[in-house]
């Protein structure tokens, strides 16, 4: 009796260390891609759910329109499961050739999207949109697993791809621009996302795999 209850408590401790595990934190690196054909060919081995999503769809829920083309987003707001936070309003923009994109933030006020959910990719087309201002500004990339890129992004009506698949998952995006270029100028654009969520064992599973390995030393002790 002895034995079996010290093999059920070590189960239970196992199970419970995979469980804690399975929210730690982890730190890796990743590789960076500048051309969305060359992240598409590389996210395409990439185990896991496909999320593509722009703003040309029928806007969200719960904006509230500004004119004909800018709808204003109290933050935070769902769209194609991702969610998106600012630290104020955001806004969906129509651009002159009719496609949308979201905006409003900058690097006092960046924007965090919210995989809700482990990925192991994510790609955008970034933009600046006061091309008056500046031809291009440092943009910084900050995820929830410790990684940080940056990288050059041009101005508004051009735009660059910027892409990663990470070696851990993430499941928070942080963008902001490195630096303002005046105050209450949130002129960043973001449009274009592509990501990739992968799958998480859930507690129950973890559960049924502590019971198997009981089961298995039950086993082995009986014979």
């Amino acid at each position: 009796m002895k034995t079996r209850f010290n093999h059920l408590a070590l189960a239970t401790c196992l199970t419970i260390s995979l469980a804690f595990l399975e929210r730690a934190p982890c730190f890796g690196q990743g590789t960076i891609y500048t051309t969305r054909s060359a992240f598409d060919t590389a996210i395409s081995s990439v185990a896991g759910t496909r999320r593509d999503l722009n703003f040309d769809g029928p806007f969200p829920p719960g904006g509230t329109a500004e004119g004909p083309d800018i709808v204003r987003y109290p933050q935070p707001f769902t769209i194609s499961g991702l969610t998106f936070y600012g630290s104020g309003a955001l806004l969906i923009r129509t651009s002159a050739d009719f496609s949308r994109y979201i905006n409003n933030y900058d690097s006092l006020t960046p924007l965090m999207v919210d995989m809700n959910g482990s990925a192991t990719a994510f790609g955008a087309d970034f933009a600046s949109l006061i091309g008056s201002v500046h031809s291009s500004f440092l943009a910084t990339v900050t995820l929830d697993n410790g990684n940080v890129f940056t990288f050059t992004a041009p101005a508004n009506p051009n735009t660059t791809f910027f892409g990663f698949v990470t070696t851990q998952p993430f499941s928070r995006v942080t963008f902001s621009d490195g630096g303002l270029i005046g105050i209450g100028l949130h002129e960043e654009i973001l449009d274009n996302i592509t990501a990739v969520i992968v799958p998480e064992p859930g507690v129950s599973g973890l559960f049924a795999f502590g019971a198997l390995l009981l089961g298995r030393r039950f086993v082995r002790a009986r014979r």
